[in-house]
């Protein structure tokens, strides 16, 4: 019989099944867990790493290096990290639920749902795509956020709240990445798509759905919606990306975020501890939040996704690949 393993580090989320991991006596285990991201962390040159794993209905947590360098402040499993494009699985997870009931279908094309928005016309392929290309990423519309437009205005004014069509804007009357359905290319811009039609067929604030459809009846108290500087008991956070993002070294400063996280939206938008990842990969993968039909989809990879990359493939909302110790 394989064990189901859930292991969450700080943005990844691994959904992996093995063999003979739970042989190994849990002190054993515990300074080999232990051991290994110590290793990362000095290997990678990384401030800090927090790793929590589920296994037989427990949780194990562990914590490597710090949470603000200069002032030698422990990481500990409390502390919430952004947890990027796996928030994707709460916007999934919405848009399964209004399918079980029967809101919409996955064939069904997104524009349809906005015959009042008139500068969605704007997009690239938007008569053509469909609800079900947007969760495969095979609606060829491009990514907003590599616009560096974007990234000055983020330094000019880091308290902006974003509108939909401040984020679409970026975009229109742009060159598609391919023709809707014929291909593949990851993409935030999808995922806002299906945020918009969340806000418009529930009425409310998509942060609050996740509330009341995830985080309170599931307990996940150490997840929070990602659309405030200010997001509680936040480490430093240090940023290694290109110049050309224009990001500083500490990312976090004063316990506030560099720049407003809402802009980011449905395509990623929540923070979490990586305690409560690893229950949310738990609860994602084998609860019934909707139907199992619906469940193969996102982990099986969609005819575009397949082998995308060196084995790797995409199903909706989540990446698929296999290794000597099994899927994840």
């Amino acid at each position: 019989m394989k064990k189901t393993v859930f292991i969450s580090s700080l943005v990844l989320i691994i959904f992996i099944f093995l063999n003979d991991f739970t042989a190994q006596p849990q002190s054993e285990l515990n300074s080999q867990i232990k051991d290994v991201i110590d290793h990362l962390v000095t290997q990678n040159d990384i401030p800090g790493l927090n790793f929590s794993i589920i296994k037989n209905g427990m949780q194990e947590n562990y914590s490597s290096g710090y949470a603000d360098v200069e002032n030698k402040v422990k990481l500990n499993p409390d502390h919430v990290l952004f947890s990027g494009s796996i928030g994707k699985t709460f916007a999934v997870t919405i848009i399964m639920q209004l399918v079980d009931e029967g809101r919409i279908k996955l064939k069904d094309k997104i524009i349809n749902y906005f015959p009042e928005v008139d500068w969605l016309k704007l997009l690239p392929n938007i008569n053509d795509i469909t609800i079900e290309m947007l969760l495969q990423h095979t609606s060829g519309l491009p990514r907003y956020a590599f616009d560096a437009q974007i990234w000055d205005i983020l330094n000019k004014d880091p308290d902006k709240v974003w509108s939909y069509k401040d984020r679409f804007s970026y975009i229109f009357n742009a060159a598609p990445l391919h023709e809707a359905g014929k291909g593949w290319a990851y993409s935030d811009t999808g995922y806002l798509l299906l945020g918009m039609l969340i806000e418009k067929l529930t009425g409310s604030y998509y942060y609050d759905e996740v509330k009341s459809r995830i985080l309170i009846p599931q307990n996940l108290t150490g997840t929070h919606p990602a659309d405030r500087r200010d997001i509680m008991n936040l480490p430093v956070g240090y940023s290694r990306l290109p110049e050309s993002f224009k990001m500083p070294n500490e990312v976090v400063v004063d316990g506030k975020y560099i720049f407003n996280p809402q802009m980011e939206w449905t395509g990623g938008g929540m923070a979490s501890t990586t305690p409560d990842l690893a229950k949310w990969a738990e609860i994602y993968y084998n609860d019934q939040l909707f139907a199992d039909s619906l469940r193969s989809k996102i982990i099986t990879p969609n005819p575009n996704g397949v082998n995308i990359d060196e084995g790797l493939s995409y199903g909706m909302g989540s990446f698929i690949y296999d290794t000597e110790l099994g899927k994840v």
